[in-house]
């Protein structure tokens, strides 16, 4: 099953978006903060990281950095939610990174959390070869 983990700060905004992802049959992980979030993502290893990037002990800019660092969580993909400078592509640094703008649909949430799982939801192509 796979494993999403998601930090904000804002506990309504936290609580919402567990609430759509499990009812989509996803299993969550909570952190309030960056350095929760980064502990939890070496422990668990989630399959996804949706990080709020404005938050305390650590940004989401941060978090994906210090996702990169460790080689357990280097390959996770990160989509950081932002409600800042967003329409002005200030923060489109990272191609690897998905923004999601808040406020955000569930619609728009689902199809950022698919783009982001296609390749793990892929099934490897198995060659076998004859003698």
């Amino acid at each position: 099953m796979i494993r999403i983990l998601v930090a904000d700060d804002e506990s309504e905004i936290r609580t919402l978006v567990v609430k759509i992802l499990r009812s989509r049959g996803y299993r969550t992980i909570e952190a309030t903060n960056g350095a929760d979030a980064l502990d939890l993502a070496i422990k668990y290893h989630p399959d996804l990281v949706l990080s709020d990037v404005m938050m305390d002990c650590g940004s989401g800019f941060m978090l994906r950095e210090m996702l990169l660092d460790e080689k357990k969580t280097a390959s996770i993909p990160v989509i950081l939610m932002t409600g800042r400078a967003q329409r002005t592509g200030a923060w489109r640094v990272d191609p690897e990174v998905e923004y999601l703008e808040k406020p955000f649909t569930v619609s728009q949430l689902m199809a950022a959390v698919d783009l982001k799982l296609a390749p793990k939801r892929r099934k490897p192509i198995v060659v076998v070869k004859g003698r």
